[in-house]
């Protein structure tokens, strides 16, 4: 066997060894993909999953902020109300009210001054 022979021998080995590596690669390659498809796949139906819980509870959360909102309206309504109402009795009865007490005080300082008066003459 002449050189050249054993050069293209070694050479034909060594493109076979590496055609094969190559190959081994490959097929790790198309392993990976494969396994990070259904990866993807599924994370994608969680995701999917997961949007639509999301939509759930964001709509209940709008509804639980519209009826807090309706409440705290509800709530002001009723303190104005209030704080117009006591104003309302404020104004209504505290006039009349001083002047019963007025008037109970002069009563009973003339009562008084009738009493004494009687036991002097007395």
């Amino acid at each position: 066997m002449s050189a050249s022979e054993w050069l293209v021998a070694v050479g034909t080995v060594l493109l076979a060894v590496l055609v094969g590596a190559l190959l081994l690669a490959l097929l790790q390659v198309i392993s990976t993909l494969r396994s990070l498809r259904r990866t993807v796949n599924d994370l994608r139906i969680e995701t999917v999953g997961m949007i639509s819980e999301m939509r759930l509870a964001v709509r209940d959360a709008t509804f639980e902020v519209d009826r807090v909102d309706a409440l705290l309206t509800t709530a002001e309504s009723v303190g104005e109300n209030l704080d117009s109402a006591s104003r309302l009795l404020r104004r209504t009865v505290s006039n009349p009210v001083v002047k019963v007490i007025a008037f109970s005080a002069g009563t009973k300082r003339a009562v008084a001054r009738l009493r004494k008066s009687d036991r002097r003459g007395a």
